[in-house]
Formats: structure tokens, sequence, C-alpha cells
């Protein structure tokens, strides 16, 4: 008799769907039509600054309380509700009060949505210019010009 090739699921970390999906830089994480966190790979982890498994199975709205009032949350549950794939930049506010830049991918999915984050917080804050890299060269040129009044306020006297 032949053995029945494929009929058990493999486990989960043999499962190279799984494998391939905790390898991505980018975040992925399915939210379920109750809006708890079904999955979370490791960089939609790391962009929400919590442990995957403190996440899942929790509600969005106990993780991050004031979620549902933003406007990020209309977006997601426009998706969830009209079943209409999205992409949108939002930068979103942690619990702490810092803020962080994402592009935001969400598609449904049969078991709510999926979320493909990507941390473009560097590109934002180059562009407005508010990147400690780029305000580098303006405190630069501030300090100089201080130096060059004071040394020249004391060749005078």
């Amino acid at each position: 008799m032949s053995e029945l090739v494929g009929v058990f699921p493999p486990s989960l970390t043999q499962d190279p769907l799984r494998r391939a999906l905790d390898c991505l830089q980018e975040g992925f994480q399915i939210i379920g039509y109750d809006w708890h966190y079904v999955y979370l790979n490791p960089a939609a982890a790391r962009h929400g600054r919590r442990p995957a498994d403190e996440l899942i199975g929790h509600s969005i709205f106990e993780e991050y309380p004031g979620i549902d009032q933003t406007a990020t949350f209309g977006r997601l549950r426009r998706s969830m509700e009209e079943r209409v794939p999205q992409v949108f930049e939002t930068e979103f506010t942690f619990p702490d009060g810092s803020t962080r830049w994402f592009e935001l991918r969400v598609q449904p999915a049969p078991e709510g949505i999926c979320v493909y984050s990507s941390d473009i917080d560097q590109r934002k804050r180059r562009q407005a210019g508010t990147s400690p890299k780029d305000r580098a060269p303006v405190l630069l040129r501030m300090w100089r010009s201080i130096l060059g009044r004071a040394q020249s306020r004391s060749s005078d006297r």
C-alpha cells in the first residue's frame, strides 16, 4: 500500500511558505475578521515593536488602544468590509508617543486582510529634512556661523 503524501500539513517549522514569509524584510501580517492577529512575521513584529507571540490571537484594539480612531484603521476597515485592496503611506504613533512611517499594502484574504508593511521612515524624514543624518550639515553650518561671529567679536575688542 502506498503512503498518502501531503495529506497532513507539515509542522510549522518545516512549512516552506511559513519559512519564506519569516525571511521577508517587509512585514506581513494576517488580521482576522474579528480584528485579532492571526499571523505576523518577524519584520511585522519589529514594525509594531512587539513580539509576535504577544500579538497573535489578540485584538488590535487591546494591543494598540485608540487605533480604531485613526485614519489608518479607517483604511484597514474599508479593505476588510468592502474587500478592496489599498496602498498608502502612514505615520504610525506608538504607545510611547514616538512615530514611524510605513507604506502599507492591504489585501483582502479569505481569513480577513493581509497587511504588507515597508518601513519608509528614513526616506520620509530625508524628504522632510528631519533625519539626524540630514540635520548634521545644517547644525554644523550653524555652529560655524556662531563661532565665526564669536571670533569676530573677540577680534574687534
